[in-house]
């Protein structure tokens, strides 16, 4: 049995990658979460816990042999709170800005829809 020092390292550095990768999905469900209604953020919840253990059980099993190492939670969370410190600042605004053109541009097709539907109950009466 032997210890790889670079594989170790190469582990951690994937873990804060993880980490990196589970700030960036949390900014990008944020915007959402904030229009919402209580219970459809509590899916959006549901759905990045789900999606960050997913990815937390593949790390372990690719990298960890198996098992999830205090080390890589630590450089995980280390990845997490970096992006949340360094990243987060600068693209959380442009999320919100997407997600803000996104839901306007979903408004005007609603409101083009119940057009539609209204002057097709005009047209076609039973």
């Amino acid at each position: 049995m032997r210890v790889d020092p670079l594989r170790q390292g190469l582990a951690l550095l994937a873990a804060a990658c993880l980490g990196l990768g589970a700030g960036l999905l949390y900014d990008l469900l944020r915007p959402p979460r904030w229009r919402l209604r209580a219970a459809a953020a509590f899916v959006l919840d549901a759905l990045y816990c789900l999606a960050l253990g997913a990815a937390l059980f593949l790390f372990a099993m690719s990298w960890g042999e198996g098992r999830l190492g205090l080390g890589a939670l630590a450089a995980a969370w280390a990845g997490f709170l970096a992006y949340h410190w360094l990243l987060s600042p600068l693209l959380l605004p442009i999320f919100s800005k997407v997600f803000q053109y996104l839901d306007g541009t979903r408004r005007k097709l609603e409101k083009i829809l119940i057009k539609i539907q209204f002057s097709a109950k005009k047209y076609f009466k039973n």
